[in-house]
């Protein structure tokens, strides 16, 4: 939610042109920050953990020092990295080097970050998910607060200023959640922080080369869309992302913070993990139906209210993003048997070739279709991957859907494909009494087949006592 209102922001005050710079500026910052943060953020959980379930706080103590140090090490390579080349991310984002200062300020933005990565790794591994969800939820809301202002009054030059700002207070807000978690630091030696640290640095580096791929890919889109279309082009593109991310990131966060541990716990039991991931694919089915359709009925309604009719391009990419995103849901569902598996290399082998097809793809159908391409490439990439996924883990596991994941998905993206139909047949607004029928049907066989899995309404009256 808070993202959807910061996008809102961004539209009405800085635009397309403003979104697109802001957009590609973060490109770069990620891509930078997946090679320098050394894959830390998700290796050291695993350690923390395991000290945390020791009870041993002297062991937890020195497992945080060392991965605490190693934390600013990311981080100064980050900023060096980043100072080192301002002048060429500058001429290859932009074509000249006018933005060479924009990078070198930015490169403050990797101390702050990779702390506040840091202590999130922290709550995590010692279980603190409730200080976790506070600190995320109070750090955007700050974040927001504080560049509000800047946008207001600095327009499209506030870019940079709001990145900064926003990574900063994000990060005295962790502080102050991190706290109240009692660990310390413990005294250790530079030389046994290196060696005790090499294990993480590994683990974390061969976790972090696929999205180091899949950030890359996006970062070229990135260029490719500005340099072939416009910056304003990707704007609509990357404001298109925010509201489809923020529509439905709930689930895909879920994914990684609930059902990626259920499935660790139980990966070497095989009627188990099948019967988790067949539950959960089911589960995700059920969700997102429903509110892929009304996503898909109220379009032009969610870019004004949460935009502005200025980024009306973006629905064509919206409502065709839209049928794309159940393959998503269960791609990202068996991708993380291949990860709990430990098959790294198999992971990063099947993510790097996904990437590229999609930026092959994306780039092809851009040049042919502009904006309404890139929905109709995400359709196109995902069943690639979905289908690569489906091979290897047969091969690999020998683990295929059951039918009833096939008969939701199938049920859902026909109603997906009904109301994407109704759109372009009828258009708004017509389409909005189609999409609102096609709307309560999808979700009447939701709550039917959710009713079938655990009883609502007993676990309606559960949270209702539980609240009073």
């Amino acid at each position: 939610m808070i993202s959807l209102v910061r996008g809102k922001v961004l539209a009405v005050l800085i635009g397309t042109a403003g979104m697109g710079l802001n957009g590609l500026l973060m490109s770069n910052l990620n891509l930078i920050r997946i090679i320098s943060g050394l894959g830390l953020e998700q290796s050291a959980v695993r350690d923390i953990s395991i000290a945390h379930g020791t009870g041993n706080n002297q062991t937890i103590s020195r497992i945080y020092t060392v991965f605490k140090r190693w934390v600013w090490i990311s981080a100064i390579i980050g900023i060096v990295i980043t100072i080192s080349f301002s002048p060429l991310l500058s001429k290859f984002a932009f074509k000249d080097t006018t933005h060479t200062w924009s990078y070198i300020w930015l490169s403050t933005t990797f101390l702050f970050t990779a702390l506040t990565g840091g202590i999130y790794t922290l709550l995590r591994g010692t279980r603190r998910i409730e200080l976790l969800a506070r600190a995320n939820v109070f750090g955007a809301v700050a974040g927001l607060v504080a560049v509000i202002p800047i946008f207001y009054f600095m327009k499209i030059r506030g870019v940079v200023p709001a990145i900064i700002v926003s990574s900063f207070v994000s990060y005295i807000i962790s502080i102050y959640f991190k706290n109240k978690v009692n660990i310390r630091t413990t005294r250790i030696g530079w030389r046994e922080t290196l060696g005790e640290g090499k294990g993480m640095v590994f683990l974390g580096i061969s976790l972090s080369v696929s999205a180091l791929f899949t950030s890359t890919s996006e970062y070229i889109l990135s260029i490719f869309i500005t340099q072939n279309g416009s910056l304003s082009d990707l704007g609509v593109y990357n404001a298109g992302l925010s509201i489809m991310n923020g529509y439905v990131g709930m689930i895909f966060t879920a994914i990684a913070i609930d059902f990626f541990p259920r499935l660790s716990a139980v990966i070497n039991e095989k009627e188990k993990w099948e019967e988790i991931v067949i539950q959960q694919s089911e589960l995700v089915m059920i969700i997102l139906g429903p509110l892929l359709i009304l996503l898909l009925a109220t379009a032009p309604v969610l870019i004004r209210m949460l935009l502005s009719i200025e980024f009306t391009a973006a629905i064509d990419f919206i409502i065709l993003s839209a049928l794309a995103i159940p393959l998503k849901a269960l791609i990202w569902v068996q991708g993380y048997i291949i990860i709990a598996k430990g098959q790294n290399r198999l992971f990063i082998i099947t993510e790097v070739v996904a990437s590229i097809f999609f930026l092959l793809i994306s780039m092809l159908l851009f040049n042919l279709y502009s904006i309404k391409g890139l929905g109709i490439s995400m359709i196109i990439s995902y069943i690639f991957s979905l289908v690569m996924l489906r091979v290897v883990l047969k091969w690999k596991f020998n683990f295929s859907f059951n039918k009833s994941v096939i008969r939701l998905t199938t049920a859902f993206i026909s109603l997906l494909i009904l109301a994407l139909l109704a759109v372009y047949l009828l258009g708004y607004p017509r389409a909005y009494l189609s999409g609102f029928v096609l709307f309560i049907i999808a979700f009447a066989f939701s709550y039917r087949e959710l009713n079938k899995r655990m009883d609502i309404k007993n676990l309606l009256i559960a949270i209702k006592d539980r609240l009073l």
